[in-house]
């Protein structure tokens, strides 16, 4: 397919003024040092003592190990406490999620308010969630500069997976039993119009035009690169998708509407203590719950574990929100979760050309985002809008 060079241009040149700015916040951030130097004011031990609540005398000494670097830098506190005088409870490790410190990475962020939107959740939201996720030890800063100090899950015996592990049925339901409690916490909350009035919705939304720009220009190249990969009904599909996105947004965005966290893949979730948490709340927002739920299943779920087992994971999630008092009934959910498996397949082509994944793992995410578009007939929906 070819780029629709019009809106490319136009939209570059609306997007000009705020691209420079943050490229220029950026290049003056990164002047002032790189950013894991700045973490070390993490390594005093007054500051450790009045932070954590522990004894100064117990501390002997920090030091900070950088773990890897993506959309954010991720590092590890370590902490030395004297001989046999380690308080109960108190960390012998922390997590620090800061800044990148590559350019690009750390532009992306500031465009899309990653590092703020963070801060913010674990300020504002962290605090009442009602299911497992980090505590946080300490936030501060914007999405040009910040750093979380939290909770080290590996010192918890926690269960990690990735993309590529895959879970079992039992685990993907325990998963679909924290979102749900997630969402039945926040679901059509009045504070959304007041406390919450923060939080990203689609109607406010001023990253649009910056998020068709990398539409129209990533989707052309991953179509190049991977298109023997799509099958001919996708390929078919994807002009109308491009041309109708803003009002494909418009159906995702409809009421009934939560807090949901975004990104919910296998990638960003643990299991501890027989139940299920959440990580990484770089893109949460508000939205239909069903949308978390499409991106885990599509994305994370071999597919004939997903086709299998779908609609009884579907059942399950809106019998656990009906447990916490939230109605939603199946056959509105399972629209949804048919127009959500569109944002699933999106959100993977957009993505594939970026080799922020090996190919093999991008070639069966969009494999798996294919299959569920076109087995839950999602392309007639989308003809339909």
């Amino acid at each position: 397919m070819k780029p629709a060079y019009f809106e490319i241009a136009r939209d570059a040149l609306i997007l000009a003024p705020r691209l420079l700015r943050a490229g220029a916040q950026v290049w003056l951030e990164q002047r002032r040092g790189n950013p894991l130097d700045r973490l070390q004011k993490f390594t005093s031990l007054d500051w450790l003592s009045e932070h954590l609540g522990v004894d100064r005398a117990l501390l002997l000494g920090a030091t900070v190990e950088e773990v890897h670097t993506g959309t954010a830098s991720r590092s590890r506190l370590h902490l030395r406490y004297a001989e046999g005088a380690v308080p109960a409870a108190a960390p012998t490790s922390l997590f620090i999620k800061s800044r990148p410190p590559d350019f690009g990475s750390a532009l992306f962020g500031v465009l899309l308010g990653l590092g703020g939107n963070e801060v913010a959740f674990y300020r504002h939201i962290r605090p009442e969630l009602p299911v497992k996720s980090p505590q946080v030890h300490y936030c501060e800063g914007d999405s040009r500069s910040y750093a979380m100090l939290l909770e080290d899950l590996t010192e918890k015996g926690c269960d990690f997976r990735t993309l590529a592990s895959g879970c079992s049925f039992e685990e993907a339901t325990r998963i679909v039993t924290t979102l749900a409690q997630l969402h039945a916490r926040f679901w059509q909350s009045p504070r959304f119009e007041t406390d919450l009035a923060w939080v990203k919705r689609f109607e406010t939304n001023r990253d649009f035009r910056l998020l068709n720009l990398v539409r129209q220009l990533s989707v052309p190249i991953a179509v190049r690169k991977f298109g023997h990969h799509l099958p001919p009904a996708i390929h078919g599909v994807i002009p109308h998708l491009l041309a109708n996105y803003q009002k494909l947004e418009a159906h995702w965005a409809e009421e009934p509407r939560t807090l949901i966290h975004g990104d919910a893949h296998l990638g960003n979730m643990y299991f501890q203590d027989g139940q299920a948490g959440l990580l990484d709340w770089q893109v949460h927002g508000r939205g239909q719950g069903m949308r978390d739920i499409a991106y885990f299943l599509i994305n994370s779920l071999d597919e004939g574990l997903r086709v299998a087992h779908q609609e009884e994971l579907i059942r399950h999630y809106l019998a656990t929100l009906q447990r916490l008092g939230v109605e939603l009934g199946f056959d509105t959910a399972w629209r949804q979760y048919r127009l959500q498996s569109v944002y699933a397949w999106i959100a993977g082509i957009v993505t594939a050309p970026s080799n922020f994944q090996p190919e093999k793992v991008v070639v069966a995410g969009l494999s798996r985002a294919c299959s569920a578009v076109l087995d839950l007939d999602a392309i007639e929906l989308i003809r339909e809008l």
